[in-house]
């Protein structure tokens, strides 16, 4: 009887546990404005041994508690293997861990190069945030299995992210022309 009755608790009390986990994974922090954003920029990739430089586009929305989503990656430019470029299985979601780090998961992209193209991803990437710039940088990211990414994106609009007790400084810095 014991028993049935902790398994019965145990029952009850772990969804609420991991419920109430999944409303404070980003309460570390303040991002304003929330909503959609692009963040563009030019991306030095590597797959296996051939190096690419892209204009690159993320599309995504960030939420006022961190909470991100990518919906859509172009890659262009003049180089004609950035045309090679696809994203695969977007939306990629995210997450903002601090002022200073912002993390991708299950990022994956294709190369469709003959012989020396292939997967890179899935896997979660970590991005340095600077606010100065409101960029977000790849800085010597790898994904697996043998791909490397190195560059800095701009947002627009420009995105501010603090701690929440800070969130006064958030709400003027987002509001100046």
């Amino acid at each position: 009887m014991i028993r049935t009755v902790i398994a019965r608790r145990s029952t009850v009390l772990l969804p609420i546990v991991l419920l109430s986990l999944s409303f404070t994974a980003y309460a570390d922090v303040a991002v304003a404005p929330a909503g959609p954003f692009s963040a563009s920029g030019e991306l030095a990739m590597k797959k296996g041994r051939i190096p690419v430089s892209c204009n690159t586009t993320f599309d995504g929305r960030v939420g006022g508690d961190g909470a991100l989503r990518v919906t859509a990656v172009s890659f262009g430019g003049l180089n004609p293997l950035c045309k090679s470029i696809k994203a695969l299985g977007l939306p990629w979601q995210g997450q903002v861990d601090s002022p200073r780090k912002l993390t991708v998961h299950d990022m994956q992209v294709t190369v469709r190069v003959p012989l020396l193209g292939g997967v890179c991803g899935p896997g979660p990437v970590s991005l340095v945030w600077r606010n100065a710039e409101a960029s977000a940088s790849f800085e010597q990211v790898n994904l697996g299995p043998d791909c490397a990414m190195n560059g800095t994106m701009l947002t627009t609009p420009q995105v501010d992210i603090r701690h929440p007790s800070q969130t006064g400084a958030v709400t003027q810095s987002a509001s100046s022309p």
